[in-house]
């Protein structure tokens, strides 16, 4: 079936959300511009968006096949759907906290139940999920940190801990400072640095499976969040003025979101977050990404907004939807990657497979995570009476003992838990490399390794360790190089003659993204080849590593062809794939100081060619080579 039928699902989800609609009259305001229903139901038709962005990234190997495929532009809206979530949990902080003076006092009690439970059941379904659907060996402190979101056992749930971190911050915001304009603006400032920070922890983590701060969906669309703060503020100003000038507000929004989209998905091609360090600074290309992304975000924002001020949607399926959305966002992953994500099956097919089997599982989990969401609420909020307070009683609970204990368990549970991140990357990375340094000293050549991670598997969680050959060793240290492709790239960008030294794949090879693959502890013991860590053969190391061609037939791992890496027609038919991987032609580097407009590689045969493939040939395999003393205890530089 054409990839054309998959825009039956665009369609579906824009009839679920506009079927029934109601338009107000000429000039008039919506009645229910933004109630908490609307709200609701256009998080609902958002969290279907997401679940469409991310069938098609992986139908469309995460954009690689885009001829003339109109379903590939979901590759690039799932940022657009998650920043109404933002949004609208921005918006709903400030706007229930002024028509609530008493919203702080119970806020804690809650508001982190209904987040957190959802994210905490669904979690221990992912852990039953990978133990006995998967065989998945786990230790007592791995289903606790996967439970509890130390580690992500469910990717999706990056969203849950940004929002949960999130209210901490404002919840103790604006019960510490009184100026509430003073506090809004803190909170803003707040989440710039949280977008700050986790823009400068890097795409990807290395080593354990923790998500936490790392990958450009926990900065990308946050922005919004302060969009809805500040909509929230000043929102009789705005609406007033979008509504006596609604034909050209509209007019530019839509212009806006459609430059704005463009534009994003250019950078999001040319400089993105999986390109960084092949065009340019790794941290300047994904800065320009960031930039297009949130603007877009915001656009797109403004755009709804204009339309839910004339529009009021709702019918009975979208309002259902709205009541399971949470369930379907967090447990949709589960069906998308773990459950269908090996079965080969047609696009079309996959998608009423995932879409179907998520929406029918958190209609049977739902009804029971909001029964136990209200009974522990219950609970908590026992004590607490269901009053109005003025803003005298809520200034004397400032000063109350109670408030100062809840204030001290809050950050001590912001401490232990940030503290835990680190600490089980440490503990669990330490004792990996000590197992690999064991295994080394006594290596051989020809022997197969470990050392370092890497995404090998997508369908997995959490990054996997990376096996490498044996092919040198001299006086203890030991020439390790990758057993399969890793990853794709061009050995240069440009179509010039160029030396290994000034190519673009060397410095990619060694920039922050690749290097992170290696823990701490790994890269003490990591020595350098003309100044690199790590490296490719040259042409005659190829030669002497494998006597023979069938030796050199390189496997790539089902990350690197999803990612674009070329992959050989033959090896998609012949069963290789079947098994996880299929092979293709890998680059060598060529002479020290040699400018060519060709560089060497090995055919997908094993056989080498020096003068066979321009320098700007898209999407080689990369085999790394890298060189390791495991008894070497000083730092390599």
């Amino acid at each position: 079936m054409s990839f054309a039928a998959l825009l039956i699902y665009p369609a579906l989800l824009l009839l679920l959300t506009f079927y029934g609609a109601a338009v107000s009259g000429r000039g008039k305001c919506s009645p229910d511009f933004l109630r908490p229903e609307q709200t609701r139901m256009i998080q609902a038709a958002a969290c279907v968006g997401i679940m469409l962005h991310h069938l098609t990234q992986q139908v469309t190997s995460y954009g690689v096949f885009t001829m003339k495929r109109p379903i590939t532009i979901f590759n690039y809206l799932g940022v657009l759907f998650t920043a109404l979530f933002f949004f609208i949990s921005g918006y709903g902080l400030l706007t229930s906290l002024s028509a609530r003076p008493d919203y702080l006092r119970s806020f804690l009690q809650r508001r982190l139940p209904s987040v957190l439970l959802p994210f905490w059941l669904i979690n221990a379904l992912g852990i039953l999920l990978n133990m006995f659907g998967y065989k998945a060996h786990y230790t007592a402190s791995e289903i606790l940190s996967d439970l509890f979101g130390i580690t992500l056992v469910n990717s999706n749930g990056w969203f849950i801990v940004e929002i949960v971190i999130l209210y901490l911050i404002f919840y103790v915001l604006f019960r510490l400072i009184r100026n509430r304009d003073a506090a809004l603006a803190l909170l803003c400032l707040a989440t710039l640095l949280l977008i700050a920070y986790s823009f400068r922890q890097g795409h990807d983590p290395s080593g354990a499976k923790v998500h936490w701060f790392r990958g450009e969906w926990w900065y990308n669309s946050t922005i919004t969040f302060i969009y809805g703060l500040l909509f929230a503020r000043f929102k009789e100003k705005l609406t007033s003025f979008w509504n006596r000038h609604y034909a050209a507000v509209l007019t530019v929004s839509v212009l806006f979101a459609v430059v704005t989209l463009h534009n994003c998905v250019y950078c999001v091609n040319r400089y993105g977050y999986y390109q960084t360090g092949v065009f340019i600074s790794a941290r300047f290309s994904a800065a320009v990404t960031l930039a297009s992304q949130s603007a877009a975000c915001i656009a797109f924002v403004t755009l709804v907004l204009l339309l839910q001020m004339r529009i009021s949607i709702g019918n009975r399926a979208l309002a259902y939807m709205s009541t399971i959305s949470r369930e379907l966002f967090l447990i949709h992953g589960y069906f998308v990657s773990r459950i269908f994500g090996s079965v080969r099956m047609e696009p079309f097919l996959r998608y009423a497979a995932v879409i179907s089997c998520s929406i029918a599982a958190a209609a049977v989990i739902s009804p029971c995570i909001r029964r136990i969401v209200k009974y522990v609420i219950s609970f908590l909020t026992r004590n607490i009476p269901e009053v109005s307070i003025s803003p005298s009683t809520v200034g004397q609970l400032h000063r109350s003992r109670r408030f100062r204990k809840v204030l001290a368990a809050v950050f001590a549970s912001a401490l232990v838990c940030l503290g835990a991140v680190p600490l089980f990357q440490y503990l669990r990375a330490g004792k990996e490399y000590a197992a690999e340094c064991e295994t080394l000293r006594h290596a051989k050549v020809g022997d197969e390794v470990l050392w370092g991670r890497y995404e090998t598997a997508p369908e997995k969680w959490g990054k996997e360790r990376v096996t490498w050959i044996v092919i040198g060793k001299e006086e203890g240290r030991l020439c390790l190089l990758s057993k399969y492709g890793l990853a794709g790239s061009w050995y240069h960008q440009k179509h010039e003659p160029v030396t290994w030294e000034d190519s673009n794949l060397r410095a990619l090879l060694n920039s922050e993204s690749s290097i992170g693959a290696f823990s701490r502890y790994e890269k003490k013991n990591m020595l350098r080849t003309d100044g690199d860590l790590v490296t490719l053969l040259t042409v005659k190391q190829a030669e002497e590593a494998f006597s023979e061609n069938e030796d050199r037939i390189l496997f790539i791992t089902e990350a690197a062809w999803r990612s674009g890496t070329n992959a050989n027609p033959a090896s998609l038919h012949i069963g290789y794939f079947e098994r996880g991987y299929c092979y293709s032609w890998w680059w060598l580097r060529g002479e020290p100081g040699e400018k060519s407009i060709t560089a060497p590689i090995v055919d997908p045969d094993g056989s080498i060619s020096v003068g066979q493939k321009a320098v700007n040939k898209p999407s080689g395999a990369i085999r790394p080579v890298i060189w390791v003393d495991p008894d070497l205890t000083g730092s390599s530089g």
